[in-house]
């Protein structure tokens, strides 16, 4: 099944006395990226949810906010750096006896030095928040999900209608090509009488000319190697999975084999036909942009 790297997701969970939102958008990106937003008391949870969308999805930029309802304070741990207050103490009594400074070092001295205290939330807290951020955030990934796979799922169905198209005109390229070295025979025959003004011309030397043309202009070998492709693509349909990367290599390879054919049958129809085809792929290749 595929699946769009494009949606929305939201989820709450309602718990005692509080409850959390989480909202999700998710954008196409080449490789896995997440972006959070969240509250700052709840920062040290950040590691965990992206630790969950990397295990959900594989690719895609994700883009997610956290917003906390009813939040009722609680309690907080106050610590302080005791080694760090007697290195200040030590260093303004040495520096008073040195200079002869007057005055006293007292608490409120101290009490000025921001980083010889740290408040925060005990640990056992924000374990304890992360169950219920998790609830949340397990929803709006649920329907994040949900919205991913119906978006591919849409792609999908667009993909067969191209797949059949391209098929369509590779069989038409096909069906062309043992003309190819007939028509040519008949243009380079007119050609030469016309050079020769109604002379004899050496029938030996034209079949030999024209199988030259014919091997140099030989597309066989890349027209089963594109339909190879394209079948290969349509398994890749069918198999569960992310198949965005592999799809966009396989469509390189067709785009390559299209260039091959247009440039070896030197045809007027066929090249016709390969600037269609080429259409039709670059329309797969847009689409599978899209794909996780």
């Amino acid at each position: 099944m595929l699946k769009s790297m494009t949606g929305y997701g939201r989820g709450e969970h309602v718990g005692q006395g509080r409850s959390f939102v989480v909202e999700i958008q998710a954008l196409n990106h080449r490789f896995l990226e997440v972006r959070a937003k969240l509250p700052r008391r709840l920062s040290a949870l950040e590691h965990h949810v992206q630790a969950l969308i990397q295990r959900r999805f594989h690719r895609g930029r994700f883009d997610l906010s956290l917003t906390e309802k009813g939040f009722v304070e609680r309690p907080l741990t106050l610590s302080f750096n005791r080694d760090l207050a007697v290195q200040y103490l030590a260093a303004l009594k040495g520096l008073q006896e040195e200079f002869g400074l007057p005055g006293r070092v007292t608490v409120a001295t101290l009490s000025a030095r921001q980083d010889l205290f740290e408040v925060e939330e005990a640990e056992e807290e924000l374990q304890g928040a992360w169950g219920e951020v998790e609830a949340a955030l397990e929803m709006a990934l649920d329907a994040l999900d949900t919205m991913r796979a119906k978006e591919g799922e849409a792609i999908q169905g667009e993909f067969l209608v191209r797949l059949a198209r391209a098929e369509g005109i590779l069989e038409r390229i096909e069906q062309r090509a043992p003309e190819i070295p007939k028509a040519y025979k008949e243009r380079l025959k007119a050609r030469v009488d016309a050079l020769l003004e109604g002379r004899s011309t050496d029938p030996f030397r034209l079949e030999q000319e024209v199988a030259l043309f014919a091997d140099r202009s030989d597309i066989t070998e890349e027209c089963a190697r594109l339909k190879s492709h394209l079948n290969q693509f349509r398994s890749f349909l069918e198999e569960e999975g992310p198949h965005g990367r592999k799809l966009d290599f396989l469509l390189q390879e067709m785009g390559r084999e299209a260039n091959t054919i247009g440039a070896k049958a030197s045809d007027a129809s066929v090249s016709h036909e390969v600037i269609l085809l080429k259409a039709e792929l670059e329309r797969l290749r847009e689409q599978v942009q899209n794909l996780e």
